[in-house]
């Protein structure tokens, strides 16, 4: 069931990301500048996480890697772009998100998937479960 539910997620993504790159249209609706955030290597989810992260494929613009945080383990402040989270291993984390500027004690059920705009956060898993999730970064083009 668990692979079936994976195989979905990464179909799900994989005709997201083909609309979106057949959508000229949005992307290149405005020349002089871009709804989305500046790309900062130095603070994607890789660079920031590696500790705690595991690439398993990095092409096409979509970064896919396993994350995973032991009870007690917190990890620094990263940008994600456009984003789809998949929690093979669930659990309770403290989610400090820099848009709101406030932290948030957010239960992650096994199961649960979501995709999210770009967004910078940090946080700890505050639980007594080892949490597992399935993150796959969509890195769009950006104009200047």
């Amino acid at each position: 069931m668990k692979k079936l539910m994976v195989i979905s997620f990464l179909t799900v993504l994989l005709f997201a990301c083909q609309k979106a790159n057949n959508d000229a249209t949005v992307i290149h609706a405005n020349e002089e500048s871009s709804s989305l955030p500046t790309y900062d290597p130095a603070m994607e989810p890789l660079t920031v996480g590696a500790k705690y992260s595991k690439k398993l494929s990095d092409t096409l613009g979509v970064k896919m890697y396993e994350f995973t945080v032991k009870p007690g383990d917190s990890w620094a402040l990263h940008d994600h772009p456009d984003h789809a989270v998949y929690v093979l291993e669930g659990g309770t984390m403290a989610l400090f998100m820099s848009i709101t500027g406030k932290v948030d004690t957010v239960a992650f059920p096994t199961g649960f998937a979501m995709i999210s705009g770009p967004l910078s956060d940090s946080g700890r898993n505050v639980g007594n479960t080892t949490i597992k999730l399935l993150v796959a970064d969509i890195y769009r083009p950006r104009i200047k």
